[in-house]
């Protein structure tokens, strides 16, 4: 009566996501998505994301699409980047990473540094309401070098 007799059935259904046209497809929103996505899975494990975290952005009333005030919370805290680069970067436990300037260090002793424009992002730049996501966005491909990932 509708109820799936298999285990092994269950397993393999999934809900494939829409495709959209090359013309439509927004490359700047994807970079961004995919981005924090990797973050927060770093920042909470894989199987411990917040609901509220799992997808970074709403659509409102006008069909327009924004970061969730929660993650845009995180971001412009520096919570988000403390706790994925304390993770990703393997900081020392007894020196955990607080804030925007301790993450920018430690990216910088291993050689790695935020710039937009040849310029370095400060934690000014970071904290700065409304949220700046290009230069937010910055650090994430930081954290990938850093853990070895080829961007």
């Amino acid at each position: 009566m509708g109820e799936v007799q298999d285990v092994r059935d269950a397993k393999r259904s999934f809900v494939a996501p829409a495709i959209k046209s090359f013309e439509h497809y927004d490359f700047s929103r994807a970079k961004i998505c995919c981005s924090l996505r990797w973050l927060v899975s770093k920042a909470y494990g894989t199987d411990s994301i917040p609901a509220e975290l799992k997808d970074p952005f709403y659509t409102d009333q006008y069909e327009q699409e924004h970061l969730k005030p929660p993650l845009a919370s995180l971001l412009l805290s520096a919570d988000l980047y403390c706790r994925g680069g304390s993770l990703i970067l393997k900081s020392d436990a007894a020196k955990p990473l607080l804030g925007h300037d301790a993450v920018i260090q430690a990216l910088a002793q291993r050689g790695l540094y935020i710039t937009d424009q040849e310029r370095l992002v400060t934690e000014r730049d970071l904290r700065k309401r409304p949220l700046q996501m290009v230069r937010n966005i910055i650090f994430i491909p930081c954290f990938f070098q850093s853990s070895g990932i080829k961007i």
